[in-house]
């Protein structure tokens, strides 16, 4: 069976790139303290409101919002008291309360939420590590439509992480061209696209010509399937 991009040059290198395209592509839930005031547009006038009031400074009484719109069961308040909690803007980052609000917020089918925790059930931050279970999380965001998550499941599959009873190791590369081609296609022209363009070359290197078919045959499907679907 081939390698499943297990080299060092490559993990190495995509390891860089990985952190440029973050950091590009979306406010990333992982560096919550700077990117709070930039989420994802939530529904509801009254979300609309206690973001404001986070964003304007008033953190406390932001919080105070989002604590009693989800005790009446709003899973977005529930995902921005995660955030906010995970963040330490109320003065220390406390993820023994983010990740139970991530929770409910991610079961409701909040993305930014699933995104959240898959990220740290990732990296092993408030949880014991499950990469399984940040698989799950990411796969059920990027499925919806959310870019990060997306770009999070391409570099999973490159580096061999996300491994399941449903495929074998092959079909790791097509996964990862899979998603890498998603992004690219629904990336922000504004954006640059280089560091994405470097991994897709590592990958190729790696790949057949009837696996880069393969996956940009998913790419394609995912794609005519989801036009309306946002950034």
């Amino acid at each position: 069976m081939r390698s499943v991009f297990r080299t060092d040059r490559v993990t190495g290198r995509l390891s860089v790139s990985l952190v440029a395209v973050v950091v590009l592509i979306v406010v990333s839930i992982v560096h919550p303290r700077n990117s709070h005031a930039a989420d994802l547009a939530k529904p509801g006038e009254e979300i609309a409101a206690a973001v404001e009031l986070v964003t304007s400074g008033q953190v406390q009484d932001g919080y105070n919002s989002f604590l009693e719109l989800a005790k009446a069961g709003n899973p977005h308040a529930m995902y921005h008291l995660g955030a906010i909690n995970h963040s330490g803007i109320l003065g220390s980052e406390d993820l023994g309360k983010a990740v139970p609000w991530y929770q409910q917020a991610a079961d409701a089918g909040v993305l930014e939420a699933q995104f959240a925790l898959g990220s740290l059930y990732y990296k092993g931050k408030g949880v014991q590590k499950d990469l399984a279970k940040a698989l799950n999380l990411f796969t059920a965001a990027a499925d919806a439509g959310l870019l990060a998550a997306q770009y999070n499941l391409a570099m999973m599959h490159t580096a061999g992480l996300a491994h399941t009873k449903d495929y074998n190791a092959d079909e790791d590369r097509p996964r990862a061209y899979k998603w890498f081609m998603v992004v690219l296609a629904r990336l922000d022209p504004s954006v640059d696209r280089s560091p994405i363009d470097s991994a897709l070359e590592l990958l190729r290197e790696e790949m057949t010509s009837i696996e880069v078919a393969n996956g940009q045959k998913m790419a394609d499907a995912w794609l005519v399937a989801n036009p309306g679907v946002k950034k």
